[in-house]
């Protein structure tokens, strides 16, 4: 496919290394030539050094022939421009990335005067990750799936559960829960575990479970929270403006702490809750507001730093659930190494919303794959498909009759709207939704069997 992305900042450098492991056709557009020589370094794409909203520009780097056009530069109104010039000249397909909130009630309206195949706000995208989370306390990180109907939770098990040593034949067998371990992350190891699998403490482990189940399923493994009901926000910028409206659906209370008054004055007007201005990263503060009674604290300031150090220091104090806001990619890994393990990055949100599309774009083309979803610090992967035939050896038969390839696993099974979390007795079928999770690249359906 032949891909144009307009901005060579972070998140078009982060877009650029996963769609360029696809074996795209992708041209980078930016007018700083530092930023196009460092992507080019790192990652096989062309680049056109210019401004995205120039007509001369986006012919110059193909705007014409290529199917999608993505717009991230750190100006909404320049990404929103670039789409407009670029469908007029000929472009299939559109991304804009639009941060700000004022706009979304607009884009809304005007998205097909503007010829927007989509529009991303990674603010909000993080806002409804970081919810997800505070549902499920217990839960390090929440994915979800099919368009939102499915969810795999990763949480570390805890030293003391009572599932420590326990076969996953066994704990089926013990629970009458059905469920489903997708993989597993031991050190540094990925597995995708079959039956006779022992699950050891400190396991970092994937698993879908009914929504109406979770709660359960955690209280028998030993990771059981007590539900958030009231939380800590350490800034209070966009991400903050977006979670507020989530939480007060919600009736969770919150208290925001934040530098700048003028954003104070606009939450506080806009949302019922507690707006402290101050600066967050002041143990004192911390607790005069209550630290040590909150069931979560999210530290979502414009500095990562920052935001690791109150994490950090709320984990200390008993804090059940430490939300961190980590901005640049390369830091996530190492403040999951000291502990960290309830990240989210606006950058990487964008990333995986605009790799989505694009294989939603392919599966159109001939590709089998409608989305692909990383695990497990990305060793993992879950791919969805949809059945649009049936398929011999695999359709039609009871599951436990299939010969899957090793480190293959049927996560879950969306059949006629219902979620099924599978056993070896259920069917996959044309027209089913089906996640398979792998710990190495699939491109087809069939690529599962032996």
């Amino acid at each position: 496919m032949d891909i144009v992305i307009i901005g060579g900042g972070t998140v078009g450098a982060a877009i650029c290394s996963q769609l360029a492991t696809e074996k795209h056709n992708i041209t980078v557009v930016d007018k700083d030539p530092g930023a196009l020589s460092e992507i080019t370094n790192v990652c096989d794409v062309f680049s056109v050094e210019g401004n995205g909203a120039d007509v001369a520009v986006l012919r110059k780097a193909g705007a014409e022939k290529a199917e999608l056009l993505i717009a991230v530069t750190s100006s909404d109104e320049i990404n929103i421009l670039c789409c407009a010039a670029a469908k007029k000249l000929g472009t299939g397909h559109t991304i804009a990335r639009v941060r700000n909130p004022e706009y979304s009630g607009l884009m809304q309206l005007m998205r097909n005067e503007m010829s927007l195949s989509m529009t991303i706000n990674p603010e909000l995208a993080v806002a409804r990750e970081a919810y997800r989370m505070l549902r499920f306390p217990a839960a390090a990180k929440i994915n979800a799936l099919c368009r939102g109907r499915v969810e795999i939770a990763e949480f570390r098990v805890p030293a003391d559960s009572p599932i420590c040593g326990v076969t996953l034949n066994d704990l089926r067998s013990k629970l009458n829960i059905r469920f489903v371990v997708c993989g597993v992350l031991r050190g540094e190891q990925a597995i995708i575990p079959s039956g006779n699998f022992s699950i050891q403490a400190e396991d970092l482990i994937c698993v879908t479970v009914p929504d109406e189940e979770t709660t359960g399923f955690f209280a028998a493994l030993g990771a059981r929270k007590k539900p958030v009901k009231n939380i800590l926000i350490v800034g209070g910028g966009r991400i903050t403006y977006y979670l507020e409206a989530l939480l007060q659906r919600a009736r969770i209370n919150s208290t925001v702490i934040e530098k700048d008054p003028a954003l104070c004055e606009e939450l506080a007007e806009q949302y019922d809750c507690t707006v402290i201005h101050g600066n967050g990263t002041r143990q004192e503060l911390l607790e005069e507001e209550g630290l040590n009674r909150c069931d979560a604290i999210l530290a979502l300031s414009d500095v990562d730093e920052e935001n690791a150090i109150v994490s950090m220091y709320a984990k200390t104090r008993g804090v059940g659930k430490a939300i961190t806001l980590i901005r640049a990619m390369s830091y996530v890994d190492f403040f999951k190494g000291v502990g960290l393990e309830s990240i989210v990055s606006p950058r990487s949100s964008t990333a995986t919303q605009i790799l989505r599309f694009v294989r939603s774009m392919t599966s159109v083309r001939g590709s089998e794959i409608e989305s692909l979803h990383k695990l497990l610090s990305g060793q993992v992967e879950a791919s969805e498909f949809i059945i649009k035939e049936d398929i011999k050896g695999l359709t039609g038969q009871p599951l436990k009759k299939l010969h899957f390839r090793r480190g293959v696993l049927i996560a879950c099974i969306v059949h006629h709207e219902k979620i099924l979390i599978p056993t070896g007795d259920d069917v996959i079928s044309n027209g089913d939704t089906v996640i398979v999770v792998t710990g190495e690249r699939i491109h087809g359906i069939k690529d599962i069997l032996a």
